[in-house]
């Protein structure tokens, strides 16, 4: 077994403090000062997160895991092969110790669903658009769709750990990747 240190300590506080407020502002908040409080601290570290995609370490930056068309058609080709990838290829491939390209989608997609609703969030908040049906509506469709992508995220987490017999919970709270 080999051990890879991929999730740096910033990755990992921005995506478990982020799954802790969806979990409180989705469930117990649904509105009110501190739900807002802690929509604006969501919105703070999504713009930390994506400044770290361009500048921080090197599984943290999205040029390191960006999902290019033929990375997405050879990742699904083994998906549907039920193939397990190689340590030879994990090796060689060092963009699919973070995520792999699915995965890679999948960030951007929450990355953009989170950002859309810290806005619409804010916006509710300004004069403009305060009591605003229409500017809730938008809000909470992309939280609806945000659980949706949370779900589908968490199932392709577990897919994948048991395709590639690798624990990705665990490597996400400790950073270290242990390799088969």
């Amino acid at each position: 077994m080999v051990e890879v240190k991929v999730w740096d300590p910033l990755v990992r506080i921005c995506h478990w403090f982020t799954v802790t407020v969806v979990l409180i502002n989705s469930t117990i908040l649904d509105e009110g000062s501190i739900h807002e409080f802690l929509g604006y601290s969501v919105a703070v570290l999504l713009v930390v997160r994506v400044v770290w995609g361009f500048i921080g370490s090197r599984y943290a930056r999205f040029s390191t895991f960006f999902p290019t068309r033929a990375k997405l058609k050879e990742h699904v080709s083994e998906l549907i092969s039920a193939s397990k990838p190689s340590k030879s290829k994990l090796a060689d491939n060092h963009a699919n110790l973070g995520h792999n390209p699915l995965g890679a989608l999948m960030i951007f997609n929450l990355l953009l669903t989170l950002a859309v609703i810290c806005l619409t969030g804010h916006f509710m908040t300004t004069d403009y658009f305060w009591g605003s049906e229409t500017m809730e509506d938008i809000h909470e469709v992309f939280v609806t769709y945000l659980l949706v992508s949370l779900a589908v995220h968490v199932a392709g987490v577990l897919i994948e750990s048991f395709r590639a017999r690798t624990n990705l919970i665990s490597a996400m709270v400790t950073g270290k990747k242990k390799l088969n």
